[in-house]
């Protein structure tokens, strides 16, 4: 009879949640629950997910809770997972999502070793609608030739070293995750010195992309950097024109794009000074009869014609009598 109470407890024991691998995948009566809500933010490649956790008083007060998600209910992804204590509401952004796609999610606690998942949803992100408006502009000036007036278009020598300025302000709503790049085309180097909004910043490199983070409605953020002009080996004689490209994209706005041109003078000639450029070094000096090399040129005509002239006898005569 003992033995019959023992299993008894044993099975009571059980049913409150002391065996989680028998619970996992499901929702305990009067144990942990989870909840999926509504995405919110839905926009053409970014949404928010919501989820909220039920935690009753005699669980353990922390959890780690997170979303599957996917474009079917295999899911495939999930986001990081985050802690919470004493249950509430949770939430976890995505972004970089296909346009005019239905994505499947649903939200996941862990207490201990229990795993709960909450129910399915959905959502549709929006076909190629942006709500939001950025406009960006992009300017240059010639630190090398002190030329600091900010133009779209600037002149430009082998070796200068140009500064770009990239001016971005939100419309009437806030964008998130702003991405600039830069594609700099040939004989164009990126030479650092990156600033955005005026402070400085080593790590990142606006040719591989950066994220500048989120501008505020009717804010503006500013990017720049240096690059520097390759030597004149690289260019053709003449002047050219370099177009480098800025590419701007955030969770609310499309993929824009903006230019400048850089007029590359290529005409300088080799081995001209910089203080009168009209002044070529050729080798030669102004003292013609010592150091030009047509001295020897003249000694064998002047020798040829007193031979044949008969003057050169005439010559050793006179050179004899004085002897």
């Amino acid at each position: 009879m003992k033995n019959y109470i023992l299993i008894f407890i044993l099975l009571i024991i059980l049913s409150l949640g002391f065996a989680p691998e028998v619970f996992a995948n499901q929702t305990p009566v009067g144990g942990i629950s989870v909840q999926t809500n509504s995405a919110t933010n839905v926009y053409s490649n970014s949404a928010t997910l919501n989820g909220y956790l039920q935690n009753p008083i005699y669980a353990s007060q922390t959890s780690y809770v997170w979303f599957q998600w996917g474009t079917s209910t295999n899911y495939g992804n999930q986001t990081n997972q985050q802690t919470i204590n004493n249950g509430g509401a949770f939430s976890q952004n995505l972004t970089n999502l296909l346009y005019n796609t239905t994505y499947h999610y649903r939200a996941v606690v862990q207490n201990n070793n229990q795993i709960i998942y909450g129910q399915d949803m959905s959502f549709t992100t929006n076909q190629n609608y942006y709500a939001a408006t950025l406009s960006i502009s992009k300017k240059a000036i010639n630190i090398t030739r002190n030329n600091l007036n900010w133009s779209n278009s600037i002149n430009a020598c082998p070796l200068d070293i140009l500064s770009f300025s990239i001016l971005l302000q939100a419309g009437n709503q806030d964008l998130h995750n702003v991405f600039v790049k830069e594609i700099l085309p040939a004989n164009l180097i990126y030479n650092g010195n990156l600033l955005i909004n005026a402070t400085q910043n080593f790590s990142a490199n606006p040719v591989f992309g950066i994220n500048i983070g989120t501008i505020k409605a009717n804010e503006i953020a500013i990017v720049s950097y240096q690059v520097r002009v390759a030597s004149s080996t690289n260019f053709a004689f003449g002047a050219s024109t370099l177009t480098p490209q800025t590419t701007v994209l955030s969770d609310q706005t499309p993929l824009q794009t903006t230019n400048n041109s850089i007029i590359i003078d290529n005409t300088a000639v080799s081995g001209a000074t910089t203080t009168n450029p009209t002044i070529i070094s050729t080798g030669m000096t102004n003292n013609f009869l010592t150091e030009s090399f047509f001295l020897p040129m003249l000694l064998i005509v002047i020798g040829s014609w007193l031979y044949f002239s008969g003057r050169v006898y005439t010559f050793a005569d006179w050179l004899g009598t004085k002897m």
